[in-house]
């Protein structure tokens, strides 16, 4: 690569973050519809100008940033199930902190309710967060035989559905039982499902959520 090139990327990729992170923080902090293109440049130290040789719309912008962040979560998602996979409650509560008390969740939901009417963002957003929940279950498969792994992916893809629909529930009200409460009988809820003994049996509590898993597989 010729040396004069490498500063120009270099410039490019940190204009390229800065103008991520900005995004996001305004999404967190304005909303979809409050974070206007020239919030964003205003927080990220950007002209119009060298804003536009990177992106030709906010919302490709937006979807750039959005991109970002599930590659992050992704990431991170992995490290949790190399790590935590044993210990359930522990890495629920991991989970809760990492993604559902943050700019994490604040964005996501953003972004969901963005998806309904901006068509633009929903065809490129799609199969982005779908891509999320099918790396997920394949992070969350571990080794054993088919239907262990299969029980696997399908208990990790609920725990995900229940934090988000937990998480936006704390956002308009506090459960009266207690979040944590509710995620620890989560946990003990789960247990029996990933337990290998209980995996094949006839009398099995995963015949149901065993046949959520071809609906579930990237066609």
């Amino acid at each position: 690569m010729p040396k004069l090139l490498r500063p120009l990327q270099e410039r490019s990729r940190q204009t390229r973050d800065l103008l991520v992170d900005a995004t996001l923080d305004c999404l967190q902090e304005f909303g979809f519809h409050g974070a206007s293109l020239s919030r964003i440049l205003d927080r990220a130290g950007i002209s119009k100008g060298t804003w536009a040789h990177h992106f030709a719309t906010r919302n490709e912008l937006i979807a750039a940033a959005a991109e970002v962040m599930i590659a992050e979560t992704r990431r991170a998602a992995d490290e949790f199930a190399a790590s935590e996979r044993r210990h359930d409650q522990i890495l629920i509560e991991r989970v809760w902190e990492r993604f559902y008390q943050s700019r994490y969740r604040d964005v996501l939901f953003e972004l969901t309710v963005a998806c309904r009417t901006e068509a633009d963002l929903r065809d490129r957003l799609q199969p982005v967060f779908a891509g999320l929940i099918c790396g997920l279950r394949e992070a969350w498969r571990g080794n054993g035989n088919d239907e262990s792994r299969d029980m696997a992916a399908n208990i990790a893809t609920l725990t995900v559905y229940m934090l988000r629909g937990m998480a936006m529930q704390d956002m308009l009200a506090k459960e009266p039982v207690g979040g944590a409460t509710l995620r620890r009988l989560w946990s003990e809820l789960m247990t029996p499902y990933l337990d290998a003994d209980w995996v094949g049996r006839q009398d099995s509590p995963g015949g149901v959520l065993a046949e959520l898993d071809d609906g579930m597989r990237p066609r």
